[in-house]
């Protein structure tokens, strides 16, 4: 059985793309193991070219994951939390991520 994202559009693949190697780089071990691997099956399934845009992606990623969200009430409780899921959630839901699909597309 293959993914659902035969039957998506390339913009569609390409952010879920984007989402995997944000989780990826944000998380170490399992989860990055996880989500490179789903990424790496996205490629092999559709027709995506990852060295025609990885570069602009990786900084893109990056742009994202150094993002300084502070919540006065989660610190509290958890020390030096970083809130990289939600800057993950950001970028694939950001103009610029869907800037740079079309730009791909």
């Amino acid at each position: 059985m293959t993914p659902e994202a035969v039957n998506c559009t390339f913009i569609q693949n390409y952010k879920d793309m984007a989402l995997g190697n944000c989780l990826a780089k944000a998380y170490g071990d399992i989860a990055s193991m996880d989500a490179g691997s789903s990424v790496s099956a996205l490629i092999e399934w559709t027709y995506y070219n990852m060295d025609k845009s990885i570069d602009a992606e990786i900084k893109i990623i990056d742009s994202y994951l150094s993002r300084n969200y502070l919540n006065p009430l989660a610190e509290a409780e958890i020390k030096g939390i970083k809130f990289d899921f939600l800057k993950c959630l950001d970028l694939y839901h950001s103009k610029d991520l869907d800037k740079l699909a079309k730009k791909n597309d």
